[in-house]
């Protein structure tokens, strides 16, 4: 088990955090604490395909334990459906359409389809305009709108196939104006504030309001200390993509509908992008979908794969996700360590570039991201190398200072003391950095030195540092009163 294995190797070793779904073939305890032996820290819980109360619960439930068994903190978060707009049923559960012939989209629930038309819900008919594209089944049916009536749509059909009965729509080039929160991630956020979750993701955003929109939702129940992932999977969010970031707690590059609604080929810019941006903005950022795709149901990842983690980690992204590779895969450990050994091995790498100091810089935030925390942060860096220090020790009450630390891009590790066990968990997203929580609360602390001496005792019994290591520690000063940082230490551990 973890708890028994030295943290001095931990310690060194992978910095990118993983994030695991749960599904039917790793919801059990047993797969649950051995996904988290195996290096994952943040845990999804997927609400298109389970948003049962008692069964996102037992989920909750179960990893809280295994995570206070293996002393290992992990965030979960629920990631809502969103608008998933889906064609009906068809009479014989599918239908054949041929590239240039007319196909009518129509708002009926209790029609079935056939060659010649299928239900779609009325935000497609209210929402699309006349020479706006229409992708169903993932892209592999395409039409255009050529004429728009009151209760239906008529499209010509672009790229013919087979549809299917309940196959996704997407619609690139069409303001969704009902905005990305359902009816459905409504009621879906109650499970959320009911079993005290880290985050809750939301789908298909298009500007800042569907955040702020989401945040008066969660805040109008009391999910208050509830943080807000924006998933990016529209060609309007990319257009707004900095206000988005700005609105948001956390990013998810989602790459599946957006490689629908921006083309595959424009992927890997858009991912560089995001990430970029959300390193300026100081927001964690996850890379997500068909990471391991093929190990879902082979036991050996392809190159093309390991070559898409590698890249995601070394643009300096906090977290990697695996979807149905643990949800639904032969396999979700080896899924895991599978995961966990590209992304070591690629971190060495790093670290090379970085001692070569060809490569890697420090990076230079956003100007109005930047601030006394930025600067104190940086400073810490800096002290750290020139004192060749184990690690950079920062004591926090939010988060905020591990996270510019961590953006940062300091080759030290963040080891983030807190008294709050919700910090704790959200701590694990982010890159690089050891969460440590401290047995007494802040408040109870009226010294410097003896939250000092608190902190480094229980990480020196954790295992993360030992006798002799030098420790660069920041903290605000009065330690009882929120707020940032304003004080820098080098301390050696084991003398006064």
């Amino acid at each position: 088990m973890l708890i028994m294995v030295n943290n001095l190797e931990i310690i060194s070793q992978k910095r990118t955090s993983i994030v695991a779904t749960i599904g039917p073939a790793s919801e059990s305890p047993e797969m649950i604490a051995k996904m988290l032996v195996a290096g994952v820290n943040v845990i999804r819980i997927n609400a298109s395909h389970n948003s049962e109360p008692d069964s996102v619960r037992q989920v909750v439930q179960t990893v809280r334990k295994a995570s206070i068994d293996l002393q290992r903190w992990v965030s979960i978060f629920l990631d809502l459906q969103g608008p998933k707009i889906r064609v009906g049923v068809f009479e014989n559960g599918s239908a054949v359409l041929k590239k240039g012939q007319v196909y009518r989209l129509v708002n009926n629930p209790t029609m079935k389809g056939d060659s010649a038309q299928a239900h779609v819900s009325q935000i497609v008919i209210s929402d699309c305009q006349v020479g706006d594209p229409v992708y169903i089944d993932d892209g592999k049916l395409s039409l255009t709108v050529i004429e728009k009536n009151p209760d239906s749509i008529v499209c010509r059909v672009t790229h013919g196939g087979i549809i299917r009965d309940k196959k996704g729509v997407n619609l690139p080039k069409t303001e969704l104006k009902s905005g990305s929160l359902t009816d459905k991630d409504r009621i879906d956020l109650n499970l959320a504030i009911e079993n005290d979750l880290d985050y809750v993701a939301l789908s298909f955003v298009q500007t800042a309001k569907d955040i702020d929109d989401l945040r008066k939702s969660l805040d109008s129940r009391g999910g208050h200390g509830i943080r807000v992932i924006a998933k990016i999977e529209r060609p309007q969010a990319m257009e707004n993509i900095a206000a988005i970031i700005d609105a948001s707690d956390a990013v998810m590059v989602a790459r599946g509908d957006l490689g629908i609604e921006i083309g595959i080929d424009h992927v890997p810019s858009a991912q560089k992008r995001i990430i970029y941006e959300c390193n300026r903005r100081i927001k964690p950022v996850i890379v997500a979908t068909h990471m391991l795709e093929s190990l879902i149901t082979e036991n050996t990842a392809t190159r093309a794969e390991v070559s898409d983690v590698a890249n995601a980690i070394y643009d300096r992204c906090d977290a990697v996700m695996l979807s149905a590779e643990t949800a639904a895969g032969h396999d979700p450990i080896h899924a895991v360590e599978t995961m966990r050994d590209i992304c070591i091995t690629t971190e060495r790498n790093i670290e090379y570039l970085r001692r070569d100091n060809t490569s890697m810089p420090r990076f230079v935030f956003a100007t109005n991201h930047r601030s006394a925390a930025t600067s104190i942060v940086k400073a810490a860096d800096q002290i750290a190398q020139e004192n060749k220090a184990r690690a950079i020790m920062v004591f926090t009450s939010t988060g905020q200072t591990p996270l510019i630390a961590s953006k940062l891009n300091t080759p030290f590790p963040v080891i983030s003391v807190t008294d709050n066990p919700a910090t704790m968990r959200r701590l694990a997203l982010y890159r690089g950095v050891i969460p440590l929580m401290l047995s007494k609360r802040f408040a109870n602390i009226h010294r410097w030195r003896d939250m000092i001496a608190l902190g480094i005792a229980h990480a020196e019994a954790c295992g993360y540092i030992t006798q002799g290591d030098v420790l660069v520690i920041t903290a605000g000063i009065p330690i009882n009163q929120a707020g940032g940082i304003n004080s820098i230490r080098i301390q050696t551990v084991g003398e006064e």
